[in-house]
């Protein structure tokens, strides 16, 4: 699975590289939840480098962000590119998650 993690304080970064579809999108959540349980429920989605995302991954993200909720958390992006936004944009999940233009912002975002 093509990503990265990294932490800013109490906050989880994952970094996705290309798309996150198919086969990918299982790896990635469990990782995801593996970093929600290890420090915390921030999470931000670097998507940066992120060039699609597939129906399971919105699905995923859906459960993840839900997950962080219950435990008074958030599923944030940032940098998005102009493709994903408007996946998001189209499925009306840009209502479910904040979206800021860059990593400092959005981590800043959660103090």
């Amino acid at each position: 699975m093509p990503s990265a993690i990294s932490k800013y304080g109490n906050v989880s970064v994952i970094t996705v590289k290309d798309e996150l579809i198919g086969d990918e999108v299982e790896p990635f959540a469990s990782r995801a939840r593996q970093c929600m349980s290890e420090s915390g429920h921030q999470v931000v989605i670097d998507g940066s480098t992120m060039t699609g995302l597939d129906s399971a991954a919105l699905e995923a993200l859906v459960a993840l962000q839900n997950e962080c909720e219950e435990h008074l958390g958030a599923v944030k992006f940032c940098a998005l590119s102009s493709t994903c936004d408007k996946i998001l944009e189209i499925t009306r999940l840009a209502r479910r998650f904040e979206r800021f233009a860059d990593l400092e912002s959005a981590v800043k975002s959660f103090h």
